[in-house]
């Protein structure tokens, strides 16, 4: 018991510093050539754009698909930071019609730098098309000190 305790402890203590910091917000769907502004910001890192890329259905058995969005991370802050983000489009109903999450290419984002993350829609994205909002999160933790 004795030791449970102090394993607990232990993971608490090392995930402190980790604490993750979230925000979610949603948006109407009225992009212009695919490409939609956006402005979303947590403790100065934002999300500026995100590039809509319907897709197809590629191989066979499951027919995982190509659908994506792209969205700009920019680091306007002093720390590295480990950025994810989620997107969820909705019919005008209410039904969701792609979903998927992502995160910054290599890991952390540095100050000052800015990334695209890939959210890929490979399984639910067939009437993407009949897109009328979507939400985004945006999960984010200050780098580990080494």
């Amino acid at each position: 018991m004795l030791r449970k305790l102090s394993l607990v402890l232990l993971a608490a203590a090392l995930a402190a510093p980790l604490a993750a910091q979230q925000v979610t917000k949603k948006f109407d769907y009225a992009p212009v050539n695919g490409v939609q502004d956006l402005k979303f910001e947590l403790d100065k890192v934002s999300l500026n754009q995100i590039t809509f890329k319907p897709g197809k259905s590629l191989g066979a058995g499951i027919r995982k698909s190509d659908a994506a969005a792209d969205v700009r991370v920019d680091n306007n802050g002093a720390a590295d930071k480990i950025v994810g983000v989620a997107v969820v489009m909705f019919d005008g109903e209410g039904n969701v019609v792609a979903a998927g999450s992502s995160g910054t290419h290599v890991g952390y984002l540095k100050a000052g730098e800015r990334d695209i993350a890939r959210i890929e829609f490979p399984y639910v994205f067939r009437h993407m098309d009949k897109a009328k909002t979507f939400v985004v999160t945006m999960e984010m933790a200050d780098r580990p000190k080494d």
